[in-house]
């Protein structure tokens, strides 16, 4: 072989060779910085020891139940040389031990889902954690209220009634549909609307309180409210939620909200920041369909969506006391094309007035309770 041909064939490698130096070093500085990171292997569950037999997870008890919690471990498990319950995050007292049952007693417990978690600690000096979630209803049976009206009212019928409070004197009103949704004072003795806004086309009218001296007004799917001067009704701050907006009440210091479900959100009145939430139950359930709101000594009065029905609710505990049923308040003779349900309820403090309505009902009412 000549020596030129050596030379060239060289040259040849050492090309080869620089040009897949080079794509090497590219494709690797192309993998530090467009390489799709490789997904993180997720940790295997731990596996526990045994399992909780009874009761099943989302069992429903009854507030004051004794409630037996059995775990059944593995053979060759170990033993289990201590036990600790807690209850939402609480320490809790039981009796019993593993192996063997658990009895917790549910009472003062508020209604609705609780967290229970037991933590067993093992000879060998392992911990497991076993959690569970049980339901409780309230163990209040509700008295049941019908009514006798006391006096009846003209209400406008074009008034979609979403919002309904008592204010020194007047009534404030909250309606709703879009493209007619409205704020409103209100005589409570002829109906005469004494002041109207309207709210933008796109917003729907929903709960309506006073608080500390302000109008808070909720819209419907828009989480957005407003907060108002009371006398001008000019708006002073814009509030907004992460959930739909029904109804609306104060209890003096926060405002109470519902959505349409089973909960009512309490909210700090300034910024509407979420403080708590509470679940509504009764003897047979959670209450669902949470409406218009009004405080009433230490009661939470709300409208039942879709339903006749009122129901008077333990501000603390989230149990329903009792039922009011105010079917066949609004006479047939009053029933025209666009009727619709009952929804909304003031109360005068200082004259112990309770005042009803219904959504484009042409009366207002005011009742009081009879007990069944």
């Amino acid at each position: 072989m000549q020596i030129s041909e050596i030379k060239r064939i060289f040259t040849a490698l050492l090309i080869v060779i620089s040009v897949n130096g080079c794509t090497e070093a590219v494709r690797q500085k192309g993998n530090d910085h467009k390489a799709t990171p490789r997904p993180e292997t997720a940790a295997a569950p731990v596996r526990l020891s045994g399992q909780i037999s009874r009761p099943a997870d989302g069992d429903t008890f009854t507030v004051g139940d004794d409630i037996v919690i059995e775990v059944n471990l593995d053979e060759g498990a170990g033993e289990a040389v201590s036990v600790k319950m807690t209850v939402d995050g609480r320490d809790a007292l039981f009796s019993g031990g593993i192996p063997g049952e658990l009895v917790w007693n549910s009472g003062g417990q508020p209604v609705g889902s609780r967290q229970v978690r037991i933590t067993l600690s093992f000879d060998d000096e392992r911990t497991e954690t076993y959690p569970l979630r049980i339901v409780l209803r309230s163990d209040i049976v509700p008295t049941r209220y019908r009514y006798r009206i006391v006096n009846s009212y003209p209400h406008d019928i074009r008034a979609f009634t979403q919002g309904l409070v008592f204010h020194e004197g007047y009534l404030y009103e909250s309606t709703g549909q879009y493209g007619q949704s409205t704020l409103r004072k209100v005589e409570p003795e002829t109906g005469e609307v004494l002041r109207s806004l309207n709210l933008d086309r796109e917003l729907f009218g929903e709960g309506l309180c006073v608080h500390d001296g302000k109008l808070y007004q909720l819209t419907w799917k828009s989480r957005v409210g407003f907060i108002y001067d009371i006398e001008s009704f000019r708006v002073l701050s814009r509030i907004h939620y992460p959930t739909e907006g029904w109804g609306l009440t104060s209890d003096g210091v926060n405002l109470l909200k519902s959505d349409g479900s089973h909960y009512i959100y309490a909210l700090e009145p300034q910024y509407f920041s979420e403080i708590d939430r509470f679940e509504v139950f009764d003897n047979n359930g959670r209450v669902e369909g949470l409406n218009e709101l009004e405080y009433i000594d230490g009661t939470i009065y709300a409208n039942v969506f879709g339903t006749d029905e009122i129901v008077m609710i333990e501000h603390e505990s989230g149990r329903v006391t009792g039922i009011i049923d105010l079917t066949g308040l609004l006479d047939r003779s009053y029933h025209h094309p666009n009727l619709d349900v009952l929804n909304g309820i003031a109360y005068d403090h200082d004259n112990d007035r309770l005042f009803v309505t219904g959504k484009n009902w042409p009366r207002l009412f005011e009742i009081e309770l009879v007990r069944v």
